[in-house]
């Protein structure tokens, strides 16, 4: 079987050399190096920013929580959080709220921030396995490192469009462009996608409407913490 691929940023690798060793143990391959954001690049689509709850409780009182992992949903489709160790330890901090924590995590939450806890570096290491199998053998997704920079080319603008729909992703919304032409012109026949493109099921297709289709409603706005 083919063996997954995991991208680890070198200042990660330094802290996390528990992590990385179990990671070899399930003999996936490694590569080490600077990363504009996350900590592990998992496919095209997945990256992760791993925080211990430590850090996290730290990062909220720095108030640069918010401005990481924005970042990183702004170079991928599916960005996660990876919440590592016992929550309740928040308590001991003195000058953190539990309230103002869970408030966060909810905030991250409702802006497409998916928020994963872990027990352990063992189990971080676990999820991260079998994420990036997943990704890039179940879903034949390649590990690509995507800078954060502004949307620059047509072409860039259409991929990007097209990729934020449902269980798309930039591989499917290019296969999508090359079949169909023009984004206009793929919206106009998205029904005919999982007829004519690789990898598109019928559950796609439904979730895909539901987002075209669904009145907008706007939420709250958003506050940090």
């Amino acid at each position: 079987m083919k063996n997954v691929k995991i991208i680890v940023d070198s200042r990660e690798a330094a802290f996390a050399r528990q992590i990385l060793k179990i990671l070899r143990e399930l003999r996936a391959e490694i590569e080490i190096k600077k990363l504009e954001v996350g900590d592990y690049v998992l496919s095209e689509d997945v990256a992760v920013e791993r925080k211990t709850v430590v850090d996290f409780v730290e990062t909220l009182t720095r108030r640069n929580l918010f401005e990481q992992i924005y970042a990183l949903k702004e170079a991928y489709t599916r960005p996660i959080l990876v919440l590592e160790g016992y929550l309740g330890i928040i308590r001991k901090f003195s000058k953190i709220n539990i309230n103002s924590v869970l408030g966060a995590l909810a905030a991250l939450a409702r802006n497409g921030i998916s928020v994963i806890p872990t027990i352990d570096a063992k189990s971080t290491a676990s999820l991260l396995y079998f994420i990036a199998r997943q990704e890039q053998i179940g879903e034949s997704r390649q590990i690509t490192v995507r800078p954060v920079k502004k949307i620059v080319t047509v072409q860039e603008q259409q991929i990007f469009f097209l990729a934020g729909l449902p269980l798309i992703g930039r591989s499917k919304a290019i296969s999508i462009l090359k079949k169909f032409g023009t984004p206009l012109n793929a919206l106009n026949n998205y029904r005919l996608w999982s007829k004519r493109i690789s990898g598109i099921g019928e559950n796609t297709i439904k979730k895909i409407e539901q987002v075209l289709t669904s009145k907008f409603e706007e939420e709250d706005e958003f506050i940090e913490f």
